[in-house]
């Protein structure tokens, strides 16, 4: 009986893992939708890197925007994110060149 506890306990915690990373799919989904975005990506589970075209602005404001999309996308409680908005252009060149930023945090 013990081993059929912890077998469901298993199934609980990957399942919860699951849902934890299927937010941050969803989030990449609503972000690339964004007619600026070039693309993005989470190259680390704190981190969220943006590309868009530098028009010359300050991407702050946008990189906030970009906090409510996570949001909408299910961003659990406790999610910390720092959104970085890059340099489209300057990537291409292996250069990271930031526009914006915003730390992003839910609860």
């Amino acid at each position: 009986m013990k081993s059929f506890g912890l077998a469901i306990f298993a199934l609980l915690v990957a399942a919860a893992s699951v849902a934890a990373d299927n937010w941050r799919e969803k989030a990449i989904a609503l972000v690339q939708e964004e007619p600026k975005v070039i693309e993005a990506m989470f190259p680390q589970p704190i981190s969220l890197w943006v590309s868009v075209r530098d028009d010359g602005s300050n991407r702050d404001g946008y990189a906030d925007y970009v906090c409510l999309l996570l949001s909408e996308a299910g961003m659990p409680e406790g999610e910390h994110i720092t959104i970085r908005i890059l340099d489209a252009a300057a990537l291409s060149n292996d250069q990271m060149t930031e526009l914006g930023r915003s730390q992003c945090s839910k609860g």
